[in-house]
Formats: C-alpha cells, structure tokens, sequence
C-alpha cells in the first residue's frame, strides 16, 4: 500500500516537473518568434553645399589691363603747310602759285582785281642782285624788280558763272601777256587760274593755293 503511494507521488512529480518544462520551453519559443531586431537607421551624411563664387571679383592691382594695338599703317595727321585759319569769300589775300615759285597778292581796285608779285623763291641773278624785269617788251620797265611787278590786271566777278574774268596775266619769265580768268574752289582755299591764248583756243589751267603771306627770311 504505501510503495503504492511513493510510485503515485513519484508520477506526479515527474508529470508536474515536465509540465513546466513544456510550459517554460513554450514560452522561451514564442519569445524567441516575437522579439525582432529592430536595426537603428543609418543616419544620412551631410553633404556640404557647393559655395557661390563672389560675383563682383576684385581685379588684382597689378594685373595689367589689355593695351589696343596701334594699327602702323594708319597714316599721322599732318595739318597742311600755310593754310589760313579762315578764307575770304574772294580772291584777295595771297597765294602761291603752282610751281611754288612765286607768291602773288590779289586786291580789289574799285570793281576789278589785279595781282602782284610779292615773293619770289630764287630772287638773285648770278652776281647775288635781285631779279630785274628783263624780258619785257618796254625796254623802260626792264631794270624794275621782279617782286612788286603787277602780273594779274582787271579780273572782273561774274556772279551768274561764279568766275573771275575778262583779266590779263603777264609771264616775266616770258615776257608775253596772256587772256585771264580764275575760279575759286576748295572751300575758297584754291583758285584755278587760267591762261588763254588767242581766242580761247589754246588755254592752260594750274592750281593757286592760298597762303598766310611773305615768308620770314
């Protein structure tokens, strides 16, 4: 009867201890299911945002600033020998003739102009004495000076034409007296002076360029 007892106890004790086993080992199991592992996030890195270059840049002071090439073939403006700082609307003043040999001054004598001789570039014969009016047909006016010999006589202005005309222009160089007429042009800087032979069938025009006056010696 009591190994009967010891046997029972026995039994229920390995049942109850097996019961909490189970029971244990059920537990520890849906622990195990439940529990996850919970990863911390990684933190993003920050990026550094691209910096804005200064807009208004400060040229370094001894930079040197670019130099415009000076084109060599672009000829120096040279103003142009004697001219006058402002003409007159006729031919009176002075100007130099063509060959740049003599300089004549026109004047008005009422409603005419005449010209004369006033400088002459190569003024001395041979023996050093100035140049005399040796090739004019009056014999009486051959030992007069060259410079202050009347060369242009009665021009008269035509206004419709615009010409200077109607005049006689004497050569000492030749001795002969031709027809004359002039024109001004250029702005009143020039004058055309024309020489006529006969009856305007033989005639030679050269350019007079106005001058300040005498030059110094």
């Amino acid at each position: 009867m009591k190994l009967k007892i010891i046997l029972l106890a026995a039994v229920f004790a390995v049942s109850g201890a097996f019961a909490q086993t189970s029971k244990q080992a059920a537990t520890d199991k849906a622990d195990t299911k439940t529990s996850t592992i919970v990863k911390k996030p990684t933190q993003a890195k920050q990026s550094t945002p691209p910096q804005k270059q200064p807009t208004n840049a400060v040229t370094p002071s001894n930079q040197k600033k670019p130099v415009t090439p000076v084109n060599p073939n672009k000829p120096a403006v040279v103003p142009p020998a004697n001219k006058p700082v402002a003409a007159t609307a006729d031919i009176t003043g002075y100007w130099l003739t063509a060959n740049r040999s003599n300089i004549v001054q026109f004047y008005r004598n009422g409603d005419s102009y005449n010209g004369k001789i006033v400088w002459v570039r190569n003024n001395k014969d041979k023996k050093g004495r100035p140049l005399t009016d040796v090739n004019n047909p009056d014999k009486s006016k051959r030992n007069n000076p060259i410079v202050g010999t009347v060369m242009v006589t009665n021009l008269k202005y035509n206004a419709k034409t615009k010409t200077y005309e109607g005049g006689k222009a004497y050569l000492p160089q030749t001795g002969k007296t031709f027809g004359c007429k002039a024109k001004l042009t250029g702005n009143n800087n020039a004058l055309q002076v024309t020489a006529m032979a006969g009856l305007s069938m033989m005639s030679k025009t050269l350019t007079w360029t106005r001058t300040t006056g005498v030059p110094s010696k």
